[in-house]
């Protein structure tokens, strides 16, 4: 909260802000605060657009006040004025745009830092980035790269630099990457503390809140697995990731879209190829995300790679989320092949891609004195010996195989290679017609569809705090496109469904102040695998924003209420609060309605 003389402001957008557009290409930024001094009448917020005037209200008030301007997406430079009294002004800020946000997290490769010696960002003003000082005090600030020596990585300001020139759209990126980190290092989450400093995943959570992005946040960027490529992490990692994702879920209420990228061909010695099998599945599991290889991408060193390497990384990429993100109308070849199905076919093995790939065998190629061929890194049933030869045909690759009987499984790809910095594979790769790589895949069985194997499950975890309505809310981890029963007990021991709903949240209104409840969680299907108990018990608030009816009779706040509801004759309703009570525009109260408002407020116990 920032605090000037007169007014302390509790939400206000920063210097450089990028505020993330909703659906209809438009963003609410709700300006909030309260006059503290005595002698006060009014309170003002200008906005400008591109300097012109675009948004004015005053409000009459001697105590808190709220704005909410609609601002329109794209190239816009916005400026947010806040007066006092009409003329004295108390705050100002310029440059917000209303664009869009990503947050990218994982290992250094997430970030990129290839060439960043000798790299200058492209000088454009939609191009911002979330930098932090202190994440003890909150200290950050949205900057423009190419003004500054603060800037993200290679990788990460290129992706940027292809997304602002394409769509013309401010974007802003917020950094959470870790050089090094495990999966189970990154997905930990302090229970009791989330927002814990002590933990990457609460250094992330903070960077968030602090740039003022968390509760819009659309779209996360994930690239990691290096350091869990080879046993024994490798063997828990589907069960990590999965925790790991069910935080995203439960810490980004708007999460849209999770980008998942498939790591190239490590030089340890790996299980079920390293990781990258069950990287390329996650699609098939976890409904928001998208995946992408980057095996072959040049430049690789074994761990990391160059500026091109990154580079191509972050154009591949912009592609993707121009389709998704900005519905460009791009073909489906910017995604990386996945592999469908594997089968026979007049005597040839068939490897069958996602439908509408136009798939391309390559021919045989020298790196290093050393003939690489695509057939070598085709094993079936373990071996590479058995292929002879292969060309596509549409979405399909057909392969002449010879050797072997009874074949069962099809891997393609080493699940590694050679020695790092030393010898790496430059070997051909299965590609489409844009040059996309296809996923390495692991033991796809021959016959039938790619199975889709589902990671153990993991507890959910269950969130409830109060809203200004006066209901108890619940957000809890978990696809959101399950159907999950809520039950809630008085006792910690009986409990009752009050929910049956598809989601990740619920609003709990059958609420009393001063009463103690108890909550859990389940999926429809996993009925023993319900969440933790949440505990919670209603106690004033110090504001309270009334926009909906609340089920109980007496809304009472230590500070003030708000309310912008409509009373009808069946409806009883007594406000009480401290030192204000303010009935918008909007608020109503039906002849015969029961309805009274009183300056009084309590406390809590």
């Amino acid at each position: 909260m920032a605090s000037f003389s007169q007014v302390n402001i509790s939400n206000f957008p920063a210097n450089n802000q990028v505020i993330q557009r909703n659906d209809q290409d438009e963003a609410i930024f709700q300006v909030k605060g309260e006059i503290t001094e005595n002698g006060h009448s009014s309170i003002t917020l200008k906005v400008l657009q591109d300097g012109n005037m675009f948004f004015e209200q005053t409000v009459n008030t001697s105590t808190d006040f709220s704005f909410s301007p609609i601002l329109k997406a794209g190239k816009f430079d916005y400026s947010f004025i806040l007066l006092l009294d009409g003329t004295r002004e108390i705050k100002k800020t310029n440059q917000v745009g209303v664009g869009d946000l990503f947050l990218v997290y994982g290992q250094s490769n997430a970030l990129g830092n290839g060439g960043g010696d000798t790299y200058s960002p492209a000088r454009s003003p939609l191009i911002r980035f979330f930098a932090v000082t202190n994440l003890g005090n909150g200290d950050g600030e949205w900057v423009l790269p190419y003004q500054t020596f603060i800037r993200p990585g290679t990788g990460a300001s290129e992706l940027l630099r292809f997304l602002t020139e394409k769509y013309n759209y401010p974007v802003g990126v917020i950094i959470a990457s870790v050089g090094g980190a495990t999966i189970a290092n990154l997905n930990y989450r302090n229970e009791q503390n989330p927002t814990d400093t002590n933990t990457h995943y609460g250094k992330l959570l903070n960077q968030t809140i602090f740039s003022g992005s968390k509760e819009s946040l659309k779209y996360i960027i994930f690239k990691q697995g290096e350091s869990d490529s080879a046993p024994p992490q490798s063997k828990s990692y589907e069960v990590e990731f999965k925790k790991l994702y069910d935080n995203f879920s439960l810490d980004f209420p708007n999460l849209k879209r999770f980008y998942n990228l498939q790591i190239d061909i490590m030089t340890d010695p790996d299980y079920k190829a390293g990781i990258r099998d069950f990287q390329r599945r996650t699609p098939q599991i976890f409904p928001k995300i998208t995946a992408m290889s980057t095996v072959g991408t040049t430049g690789f060193d074994g761990v990391h790679y160059n500026f091109e390497g990154y580079r191509q990384v972050a154009y591949e990429l912009s592609r993707i989320i121009g389709k998704e993100v900005y519905q460009d109308s791009q073909s489906m070849q910017v995604y990386s092949p996945n592999i469908k199905k594997v089968f026979w076919e007049d005597q040839k093995l068939v490897l069958e891609f996602d439908e509408g790939m136009e798939m391309i065998y390559p021919q045989d190629s020298v790196v290093n004195g050393k003939v690489w061929k695509m057939k070598d890194f085709i094993f079936i049933d373990g071996k590479n010996d058995v292929v002879q030869g292969g060309e596509a045909r549409g979405n399909r690759v057909y392969l002449t195989v010879s050797n072997i009987q009874n074949a069962k499984t099809v891997t393609y790809l080493p699940n590694a290679y050679g020695q790092f910095g030393v010898e790496l594979y430059y070997g051909v790769h299965l590609k489409n017609k844009f040059g996309m790589r296809a996923f390495s895949f692991d033991n796809v069985v021959i016959g039938g569809e790619t199975p889709v194997i589902t990671t153990p499950p993991v507890a959910l975890s269950l969130n409830v705090d109060v809203n200004d309505d006066i209901q108890v809310k619940l957000v809890w981890s978990g696809d959101a496109s399950k159907k999950y029963h809520v039950e809630r007990s008085l006792d910690n021991n009986n409990f009752t469904q009050i929910g049956n709903v598809v989601g990740n949240n619920f609003y709990d209104s059958q609420v009393e102040l001063d009463q103690k409840y108890f909550y859990r969680v389940f999926a429809e299907n996993s009925p023993n695998n319900k969440s933790n108990t949440k505990e919670i018990t209603l106690k004033c608030l110090e504001n309270i924003n009334l926009k909906t009816i609340p089920n109980i009779d007496y809304v009472r706040a230590n500070t003030s209420i708000t309310a912008i509801v409509s009373i009808t004759t069946t409806k009883q309703l007594s406000l009480e609060a401290k030192k204000s009570i303010d009935l918008n525009h909007g608020f109503d109260a039906e002849l015969g309605s029961d309805f009274s408002a009183e300056i009084g407020g309590c406390k809590n116990n």
